[in-house]
């Protein structure tokens, strides 16, 4: 059943991703939904696009550079909201549909607790600050499919009777439109449909996802000097995944009746937890000026998961087998998969730069390097082999880049950025799948409390085969999320 879920969920799009689909197996589709990497943080962060790499004092420091905890002379406990509204637009055979999905989340909440020394006291180590935090890293909800009712257009009865004819009934998912009787014996190893299948067809394909991939971090950063700023982190993740798909078709006679319509579900559940590692650096060769290099190591993780399809079949008028006679209904079910496998998400390296204006603000760069084909699963419950060489050939390597700056007006803050997500793809074959984000926000610090406003405004597009061969639907991906954060010093 493993084998019929990775040849089925190659055409099954997923999310937190996100977001980049169309890979080759499930498992392969899998590795990239859980390897998919998006600075994430407080409000502060969110509208400076995400820079975080060179910048210290904040809160998402203890899961992005952990350097930046040295730069706390503080304790503080931060505590983010966030409300999401993804649209999608989902363009198939000159056709267009609209869905939407909306969440309301915590996306970050953490503590610091600071150990600097006073300005008077001795040493050239200058204290530090332990970090605790929960940050939700990935979203996987989202809803998208099409409605189509093109005359003449191709059927998933095509693909699986060719399937039928060249290698016999292949079972599993495939298997079931035998038992729908769909598809039927005609005598001499040849199959053929239904004969309430015509040639005018209404199908439509609809994915619902839901989920999260959340980390839990520790981290400690230290200050040298008031120059250089060390941390390190220990992340512990956990991730949850839910997704059903559901493919109808309506058979139409001439005078648009149903003859024959079916549907077909089917549901993947996942749930697991990972650990990872993180160091980071941060060097003020000057007052100005931040230079700073985090290290984040793989995340290596064991996924639990429930995989599980069947089909509803309508005949009118009934259709007469030759053995069980007449029949007006019809459903089958696969049994349901139970698995377990191992994945081993890519390392990132990054870098930042920022430049202070005196107390008026500053601006920030970042750059992350990740290789996507250096995911790898592992199982004892399958052989993993012919996945990772899929994964060697499907994904490359891509760098991210993110801008921000702050404007200080007194106790005001005005804040704004860009964020550049490149196609984890090798060969996208012209199916772009990067994204962009623009993000702003606003402000407040006040000597015990602080007060932050972003939303960030991102756009990507993804792609979705219903079935092997089937046409690619293209679908335009809108997200707009907001965050309010609120900060105390103690």
């Amino acid at each position: 059943m493993s084998d019929n879920k990775n040849v089925w969920l190659f055409f099954a799009v997923a999310l937190l991703l996100p977001i980049w689909t169309q890979a080759q197996s499930g498992y392969v589709e899998d590795a990239l939904r859980y390897s998919i990497h998006n600075a994430t943080g407080t409000a502060r962060i969110s509208a400076l696009g995400g820079t975080q790499n060179s910048l210290g004092g904040d809160i998402s420091n203890i899961h992005g550079n952990p350097a930046g905890l040295g730069f706390f002379q503080r304790s503080e406990f931060n505590l983010s909201l966030g409300y999401m509204d993804w649209n999608a637009e989902s363009l198939f055979e000159g056709q267009s549909t609209n869905q939407s999905a909306t969440n309301f989340m915590l996306p970050n909440i953490g503590i610091v607790f600071s150990r600097a020394k006073a300005p008077l006291e001795a040493g050239d180590w200058r204290g530090g600050s332990f970090g605790f935090s929960y940050n939700r890293q990935s979203n996987f909800r989202t809803n998208y499919g099409y409605t189509s009712n093109r005359l003449d257009q191709e059927s998933i009865l095509d693909y699986y009777l060719d399937v039928y004819n060249t290698s016999g009934n292949p079972g599993g998912l495939g298997g079931l439109f035998f038992d729908a009787f769909l598809i039927n014996p005609v005598g001499g190893n040849q199959y053929d449909f239904s004969p309430n299948a015509t040639t005018s067809l209404v199908k439509s394909d609809f994915v619902e996802s839901e989920g999260n991939l959340n980390h839990i971090s520790l981290a400690y950063g230290g200050n040298y000097k008031n120059k250089l700023f060390l941390g390190a982190n220990l992340g512990i993740l956990s991730m949850n995944f839910r997704r059903v798909q559901t493919y109808n078709e309506d058979f139409l006679d001439g005078s648009n009746r149903s003859t024959l319509f079916s549907s077909l579900q089917q549901t993947l559940v996942q749930e697991g937890a990972g650990i990872n590692l993180g160091v980071g650096v941060i060097y003020k060769p000057m007052d100005e000026l931040n230079i700073g290099l985090n290290f984040q190591s793989p995340t290596w993780s064991n996924i639990n998961e429930e995989y599980g399809a069947d089909i509803f079949a309508d005949f009118n008028p009934p259709y007469n087998d030759p053995e069980f006679g007449l029949i007006a209904e019809s459903d089958a079910e696969t049994q349901l998969f139970i698995g377990n496998f191992g994945l081993r998400t890519p390392l990132r390296l990054g870098s930042g730069l920022t430049y202070f204006f005196g107390k008026k603000g500053f601006l920030s760069a970042d750059v992350d390097y990740l290789d996507y084909s250096m995911a790898n699963l592992r199982s004892n419950a399958f052989n993993t082999g012919e996945d990772n060489r899929d994964i060697r050939q499907i994904y490359g390597q891509t760098i991210n880049f993110r801008v921000g700056g702050e404007a200080r007006i007194d106790i005001l803050r005005i804040r704004a950025g860009y964020a550049y997500y490149g196609d984890p793809f090798q060969n996208p074959g012209g199916n772009d799948r990067s994204m962009t984000q623009l993000s702003g926000g606003l402000g407040v610090r006040m000597p015990k409390i602080s007060i932050d406003l972003g939303i960030t405004s991102s756009h990507f597009n993804t792609f979705h085969a219903s079935y092997p061969g089937s046409p690619v639907a293209t679908i335009d991906n809108q997200r707009l999320m907001g965050m309010l954060s609120l900060g105390f010093n103690f």
